[in-house]
């Protein structure tokens, strides 16, 4: 999937943790939630390989991206903009859409599938392209392979590849990434997303 060009939200807090229901800052200042904020998701998104992904796989069994506690079908996107304000792109749509967030710096993007009833669908973490060697840009769809075994789906979107993995019942975890690269390079990922088709449906 092509990602839209995105301006930089620097002075929005990442200091949230949205909940099913609620979004709690941490106190203080939008520059003191900031720097919480950095410091807080700091182990996590400085994994890499293996360890990381299993922890994103362990997340998406209970319908979570790292970096949220948002759970897919489960958090309305309300309260995601009582905190964050309007998306970018994607806001004050009808029906199902995508709303996006990059808060630059390296402080990650993030993107939201909304559907009609307003409850978040699909949960996207585009990580931070700052530093490569960690976190989800940081990945290979070999090195996802070498950890969860050979997806038994793989999709296509334009150029895209997809890996579809089921965590569990309710919800498909994707690690999506360029199908093809230039010669002696390798395909990174681009994006991770954590679906839930029940919730898509209603």
């Amino acid at each position: 999937m092509n990602r839209p060009a995105w301006k930089t939200w620097g002075k929005l807090a990442l200091a949230g943790l949205i909940t099913a229901g609620a979004v709690t800052f941490a106190a203080g200042t939008q520059a003191n939630a900031a720097s919480a904020a950095k410091a807080a998701s700091a182990s996590l998104s400085a994994q890499t390989g293996s360890a990381y992904i299993k922890t994103i796989h362990n997340l998406a069994k209970k319908g979570q991206i790292p970096g949220l506690q948002a759970i897919a079908g489960k958090t309305p996107i309300s309260a995601v903009h009582n905190k964050w304000g309007q998306p970018e792109t994607g806001g004050g749509q009808k029906g199902n859409h995508y709303e996006l967030y990059n808060f630059g710096m390296g402080q990650g993007a993030y993107g939201f599938g909304v559907n009609k009833a307003g409850i978040i669908y699909d949960l996207r973490n585009f990580g931070q392209s700052v530093d490569r060697s960690v976190g989800i840009k940081s990945l290979t769809f070999t090195s996802v392979i070498q950890t969860l075994g050979m997806p038994k789906e793989v999709r296509w979107n334009g150029t895209d590849k997809i890996y579809i993995y089921h965590p569990s019942a309710a919800y498909e975890l994707k690690f999506v990434g360029p199908g093809t690269v230039v010669k002696g390079k390798v395909a990174h990922i681009d994006h991770i997303n954590v679906y839930s088709a029940k919730a898509a449906a209603k």
